[in-house]
């Protein structure tokens, strides 16, 4: 429920019935001129209405008569034809914000954008409805498909790796949309990981998974949800970004690699994380390393080949007195790296301790062998037992000055994640859309608040039965209509959950190549796009090498015999938009530059890896079953098939939901619809209400919201709740009864 102040809660108290609102159209007060305005919102679902589960989600939708003003009527100044200099304040899209309480005071009840107006000429009325934020996720559905776990062409993926799941999808359709759970990606960010749920990458690709990503923290985290790693040893992930960036600082003159790690634990030995930049050079690979060692409280900064552990590699070391005297909690950890021409590595790091009070490494150069030029192998995190959340990599002239992007605005709040997601499905339409789906399908609820803040809540909310309310309306007093409503439909005893299995199925390792001549002018950018399907998982884009291997790129100047290969000259980048999968290169030397083959006429000038779904060893659909035998005996066998879509990948997530299906429907729990109560704006979905009624229904039970609907604007407010008990009145007993059988 919402906080009211002390003179709305002594309003309510009272019975107040008389309502106040205001209504603000693009940022103006219109309060006065609303003729009468209606709310409504309830959660949506595809099982049985009167059943006591539901999932899916909810938009509210605000509806509004709105009147004109100083002599001029409201077609004439807000239609569609009207002058853009008062009409634009109800054009559809226009943003939306609507309060409403009792006496005096208001609490925040809408925020949205206005879908429609209508204009009928002769009245002094213009009718306006508005959606929530839901209308913010009308764009395209768009999520990543790694190969994740199922690829066979890179090592290290274990079934039980989280590469995505219900919950980290829900979160990238957000983001895609600008609501943000954690900081933003920076601009010009080539990788981005939330961590919410999952180990694939919001901007770039996951590579590789090793040392188990299975182990979620929430809420502890800073935001949202955060990977844990082992308490022994190291979790590994590896990640390409969209932008294979060069080494040099003709390329970029520096790159900003950054994490949000928690310390909060019991006290472990294995408190250390590692960020690295992996540089793909003519002969062999190189890293360049952060080291973050809360155990031992030490900061190191490493560059060598990674033939060599990075123990070995030249270094340099700090111990920072901070380190020691910082309580557990969450540290925001960045270091910039800038390769000079000549191959020297200089780091900078920033350490934000919980105290906020920042650590500086200032600039430094690391000795070493001197690094040749190159682009970017891969970019990873090494994780002990911490939590990790906000990964970034970012090509960046200098540190940047908002280390920990403070002024980032918070637009949702997740649950746990929960379901674990192998292969990301394929999706389309609207980014609602998608999200109302997966919420059907894992039992959970989508919704804006009266803020506008997104809530995602999982299933586990209506699981246990609440022994407290938030608010009681009775027949003595608040309750003025209630219709109880008992129905066999409401029972589903015998639940089966469909889920999809990809353990024994393994991507399929096919290349994009071509022998073509392609010539890139200096500082200029070429695209190759292809037609990628549905069965083609996202492509990684090529590494600079001079042989022509798979998954490699060549380039030379003309003016050689084709034999050698430029390194750290083209910046490699890749991206699906839909079905088509387009590479870019861009020269940033002062030549001409060609991809083409060693040996014109033979091999291969670019191999692009594109993973690809088997045609003849696809996932397998399969089911959980539940069944509760009294509830048999009591209504005779009720199915229900609840098809996951795709979304459950693993038995135990299908069989939780097939116990939550189960648990709600083997009783028909009654409805209670039509609940007119004395207007209450604290009241919203999902708060629990106890009901009392001592002149009809006899009944005192407790209810959850999952509807309501508030009309106002005649001077006293009308509201409407749709509600569903929280518990059945049991088995029934038959006392006395000998019911008929079914056939004389």
């Amino acid at each position: 429920m919402q906080q009211a102040n002390a003179a709305l809660t002594a309003a309510l108290r009272a019975g107040d019935r008389s309502e106040k609102h205001t209504t603000r159209l693009g940022g103006v007060e219109v309060g006065p001129q609303v003729q009468s305005w209606a709310l409504e919102s309830a959660y949506g679902t595809d099982l049985p209405d009167a059943m006591r589960a539901w999932s899916g989600s909810a938009s509210a939708q605000l509806e509004l008569s709105l009147a004109g003003t100083r002599g001029a009527t409201a077609p004439a100044l807000y239609g569609p034809w009207a002058p853009h200099a008062t009409a634009d304040i109800a054009r559809p899209g226009q943003s939306v914000v609507h309060a409403w309480g009792l006496g005096e005071d208001t609490l925040p009840a809408f925020r949205g954008q206005v879908r429609a107006r209508s204009a009928q000429s002769g009245t002094d009325t213009v009718r306006i409805t508005a959606l929530d934020g839901a209308e913010r996720l009308r764009m395209p559905a768009q999520l990543p498909r790694p190969s994740g776990g199922i690829d066979q062409g890179a090592s290290g993926f274990a079934e039980t790796d989280w590469v995505a799941s219900a919950t980290w999808c829900v979160d990238h359709l957000l983001r895609r949309a600008g609501i943000h759970t954690s900081p933003p990606p920076r601009p010009d960010c080539t990788l981005y990981v939330s961590y919410h749920g999952g180990a694939a990458a919001n901007i770039g690709t996951l590579y590789t998974l090793t040392g188990g990503w299975n182990r979620w923290d929430h809420p502890s985290p800073p935001f949202t949800a955060a990977a844990r790693g082992p308490e022994t040893g190291q979790a590994i992930a590896r990640y390409v970004p969209t932008v294979r960036g060069l080494n040099r600082s003709l390329g970029s003159a520096g790159y900003w690699h950054e994490c949000w790690f928690d310390t909060t634990g019991p006290g472990s030995t294995n408190q250390q994380a590692r960020l690295e930049i992996h540089w793909a050079t003519e002969d062999r690979d190189w890293r360049t390393a952060l080291e973050i060692d809360w155990s031992n409280r030490r900061v190191r900064a490493s560059s060598g080949t990674t033939d060599t552990v990075p123990d070995d590699n030249p270094s340099l070391t700090w111990n920072p007195d901070q380190m020691r005297t910082e309580a557990p909690g969450r540290w925001h950890c960045g270091f910039w790296v800038r390769i000079a021409n000549d191959g020297t590595t200089t780091v900078e790091f920033r350490l934000t301790p919980p105290s906020g009070n920042t650590i500086y490494g200032l600039s430094a150069d690391i000795p070493q062998i001197q690094l040749p030029p190159g682009v970017i192998q891969d970019v990873s995190v090494v994780l002990g037992d911490l939590a990790v959340e906000g990964m970034q990599f970012t090509p960046m002239p200098s540190i940047p000055a908002d280390l920990t992007q403070a002024g980032w605005k918070r637009g949702a709040v997740l649950d746990p994640p929960a379901h674990p997601v192998t292969v990301i499905p394929v999706v389309s339409g609207s980014a609602w859309d998608v999200i109302t789906s997966i919420a059907k399908a894992t039992v959970s609820t989508a919704e804006f608040d009266q803020s506008g803040l997104f809530r995602w809540r999982n299933g586990s909310r209506w699981t246990s039965t609440p022994a407290t309310a938030d608010i009681t309306v009775s027949s003595a007093r608040e309750l003025a209509a209630l219709t109880v409503t008992e129905e066999i439909d409401a029972c589903r005893n015998w639940i089966r959950v469909r889920w999809r299995n990809w353990a024994r199925v393994k991507s399929v390792t096919t290349y994009k190549e071509s022998a073509e001549l392609l010539l890139i002018p200096p500082g200029q950018t070429i695209n190759v796009s292809w037609v990628s399907g549905e069965d083609q998982l996202d492509a990684i884009p090529p590494v600079t090498r001079g042989d022509g291997a798979p998954g490699t790129i060549r380039f030379s100047f003309f003016n050689d015999d084709g034999t050698s290969t430029v390194h750290g000259a083209v910046e490699v980048g890749m991206s699906r938009v839909d079905g088509l999968t387009t590479m870019s290169l861009r020269n940033t030397a002062t030549l001409d530059v060609y991809c083409r083959p060693a040996i014109w006429g033979q091999g291969t000038s670019y191999s692009v890896l594109t993973p690809t779904l088997p045609t003849d060893n696809g996932p397998e659909d399969t089911w959980v079953t539940m069944q509760n035998s009294e509830s048999q005996r009591a209504y005779g066998r009720q199915v229900y098939d609840h098809d996951a879509a795709g979304w459950v990948q693993e038995i135990t997530s299908a069989a939780y939901l097939a116990v939550y299906l189960l648990d709600a429907g083997r009783l028909p729990v009654p409805l209670l619809g039509d609940v007119e109560i004395l207007p209450d704006p604290r009241v919203r979905l999902g708060d629990v209400v106890r009901v009392i009624d001592r002149t009809g229904a006899q009944l005192d039970t407790l209810a959850w919201v999952v509807g309501s609907r508030v009309t106002g604007g005649d001077s006293a407010a009308k509201q409407t709740l749709t509600l569903r008990g929280t518990a059945s009145p049991g088995f029934p007993t038959d006392v006395g009864l000998a019911p008929d059988p079914p056939t004389a």
